[in-house]
């Protein structure tokens, strides 16, 4: 199966295939690229293992293993691009968190201006464990930060799979990808989605939506899916405009499996 980036960039081989489970980034992440099929999928990083089938969604903002110190504070005269990050955990390739946000906590001391700003890091060396670090971003920083406040280092394309009605599905895993390891969801076009199943679940109706699972001990089945559900409430209504995915076929009440299904609507 060929590949191509939608955008008309250039090609990229398929080498071993889509369905890919890399220990190492091969491509930036949130590559999109499509088959001769006309199917999208996005190239992400797993924040949870995720197993064919899941719908994903996007992983929380993680607090950075270090403390800041930057001769004490960041101020906005400074007007820099560069941040260090004093004591990094553990070991860190050049450019692993190259693409990554960084902020820091709402309400931090020092934080009056933006609560919460993300800046895109551009580069960054290698460091050993306990090893200090400096971090250029792609902007200079627009807002104060204190010295040790607390920083969040976030990415749009880490992924895990959804566990509640209320979240954005972003895609669906066409196979198997570790924890912290890379690979490609599905973005657009056909193709197969965990069904979740359960007391509670209504029938699947063809053409219609499917949603994340709601959180009932009953019914929860990570990265699955469901449908039936009345968009009569302000839950129900969220839940279908959080899924580009459309079910092709009917599926009886509580049944559990897969379920063919046609993702539109994502970039």
């Amino acid at each position: 199966m060929s590949t191509h980036q939608a955008s008309g960039f250039g090609e990229i081989p398929p080498l071993g295939g889509i369905a890919r489970d890399d220990a190492t980034r091969k491509y930036e992440l949130g590559t999109v690229i499509s088959d001769t099929f006309g199917n999208s999928y996005r190239y992400v990083k797993a924040g949870t293992a995720l197993a064919q089938g899941m719908a994903v969604t996007a992983v929380a903002k993680a607090a950075w293993d270090a403390t800041i110190v930057v001769d004490g504070a960041i101020t906005v005269a400074a007007a820099t691009n560069k941040m260090h990050v004093d004591t990094v955990t553990t070991e860190t390739a050049a450019n692993a968190w190259r693409g990554y946000f960084i902020s820091q906590a709402a309400g931090e001391t020092g934080n009056t201006a933006s609560a919460g700003m993300g800046y895109r890091i551009a580069y960054h060396d290698f460091v050993a464990a306990a090893g200090e670090l400096d971090i250029y971003f792609e902007d200079v920083i627009a807002e104060a930060f204190g010295n040790d406040v607390v920083l969040y280092a976030y990415h749009p394309h880490v992924v895990e799979p959804i566990d509640a009605a209320t979240e954005i599905v972003m895609g669906i895993a066409v196979g198997t990808i570790t924890v912290n390891q890379y690979g490609f969801v599905q973005i657009g076009g056909h193709c197969p989605a965990v069904l979740v199943g359960g007391t509670t679940n209504l029938a699947v109706v063809a053409n219609e939506p499917l949603f994340p699972g709601a959180t009932v001990a009953t019914d929860m089945l990570a990265g699955a899916l469901m449908g039936g559900l009345a968009a009569t409430s302000d839950t129900g209504v969220l839940a279908m405009a959080n899924t580009p995915v459309i079910s092709l076929q009917a599926v009886g009440a509580n049944t559990a499996g897969y379920v063919e299904a046609f993702i539109q609507g994502l970039v």
